[in-house]
């Protein structure tokens, strides 16, 4: 059976549920079963709108997680998390950018030494089409000594925190930090383990994606 029909069985079925919860639990237990991620992905950009709980959420990710590719032209994952002010930043907001995605703690002592030449290789690229995107995935109790982090070293970019080993880390299949990963200005996968700021091989990279090569 092709997607289309496929979908098409799922809008028929979804006429018989009577609300929106239902209708997320029976797209995910037929994504459940979809064997690539370009039909999990029509699927779930037609019905996404009905997975909507955190537990939904959680499963959505646990099906999407082992069919994504994670290949250069790949869609990035969307992710969304709050600023240091609380703000929501989403992926999908930095369209149009070149984006540095840096995963990080502040009690990793290899991430803390790629700081200062991450800000200098900000300071470099300052006046071009680069975001820095530096994701905190420390714990919920260490949110105040992020904060503390961010103001006492001067932290540059968007600051975001993710709550521990989240969503992020769990689709790209991050187990060890730094990681930096490239993203293209329409959010497609450039490398999802870039060089770090202290090889000069990266601010190469982000040049050559700026000039879209």
């Amino acid at each position: 059976m092709c997607i289309r029909d496929r979908i098409e069985g799922v809008k028929n079925n979804l006429v018989f549920l009577p609300n929106d919860t239902l209708k997320g639990d029976f797209i995910l237990d037929h994504a459940a079963g979809y064997k690539n991620y370009s039909d999990y992905k029509e699927l779930i950009d037609t019905y996404g709108k009905y997975v909507i709980t955190p537990s939904q959420k959680k499963r959505n990710l646990e099906i999407l997680a082992p069919l994504a590719q994670l290949k250069p032209g790949d869609a990035a994952f969307a992710f969304s998390y709050p600023d240091k002010d609380g703000k929501t930043v989403k992926m999908s907001d930095l369209k149009g950018k070149v984006v540095l995605v840096d995963v990080w703690a502040t009690w990793c002592g290899p991430c803390k030494a790629e700081i200062p030449h991450l800000k200098k290789l900000e300071e470099e690229m300052k006046g071009t089409d680069v975001q820095v995107v530096s994701i905190s995935v420390d714990e919920a109790k260490d949110k105040d000594k992020w904060l503390k982090m961010i103001k006492d070293d001067q932290l540059g970019g968007l600051q975001l925190f993710a709550t521990g080993w989240s969503d992020i880390a769990k689709y790209y299949k991050i187990n060890g930090i730094p990681r930096f990963m490239v993203f293209d200005k329409e959010g497609k996968i450039v490398t999802i383990d870039s060089p770090r700021p202290s090889d000069p091989a990266l601010k190469a990279l982000l040049e050559k994606t700026l000039a879209g090569k």
